[in-house]
């Protein structure tokens, strides 16, 4: 919780100024480079996220990753003060936070949807324009299948779950015949 709190303060430092150059997709876009290249190059993130190496060494190696990607001064910064705070393995947690604050802005919301079997393209699109309409924001639903479930779908956004389940309503017969 502290650590998503922390991370969530660099994503909103960092998100100010975004909208401040009116670039703050395209850093969004660059945090998911970084992310990826660090993913692929395990001993690169682990030069940069451990203090292995003395603080100056992690400096030129951050100097030279971020001048190869490319990478404009305000993620520069961002990411030399991530390493002087030896706070790197946060930058996950920060790129979260940051899509959050930059799909707030835009009134977009993700979710993740769960049914029994494969929803049609057009079938997604629909349960997402009824949500959207419900929460007057703009539903994108990565939607999964769950073999446990009997019919019907199940949709979590933003912690809010609504479950429309075959599942959920036999649940809520069985409770309301148990009290009768």
């Amino acid at each position: 919780m502290i650590r998503q709190s922390i991370a969530r303060r660099y994503a909103k430092g960092l998100f100010a100024v975004g909208v401040k150059d009116g670039r703050y997709r395209d850093y969004l876009g660059q945090m998911d480079e970084i992310l990826s290249v660090l993913k692929t190059a395990p001993k690169l993130d682990r030069a940069l996220a451990l203090p292995l190496l003395k603080m100056e060494q992690r400096q030129d190696v951050l100097a030279d990753f971020t001048k190869a990607l490319g990478l404009p001064s305000t993620l520069v910064a961002l990411l030399r003060l991530l390493l002087e705070k030896n706070k790197m393995n946060y930058l996950p947690m920060i790129r979260d936070a940051y899509e959050e604050m930059a799909n707030d802005r835009e009134g977009l919301v993700k979710g993740v949807g769960y049914s029994a079997y494969p929803l049609s393209d057009d079938a997604k699109k629909r349960i997402e324009e009824a949500l959207g309409e419900k929460l007057s924001k703009k539903v994108l639903l990565d939607m999964k299948e769950d073999r446990d479930l009997i019919g019907g779908i199940k949709v979590i956004i933003g912690g809010v779950r609504i479950d429309g389940t075959v599942k959920r309503q036999l649940e809520v017969l069985n409770e309301s015949m148990m009290k009768e």
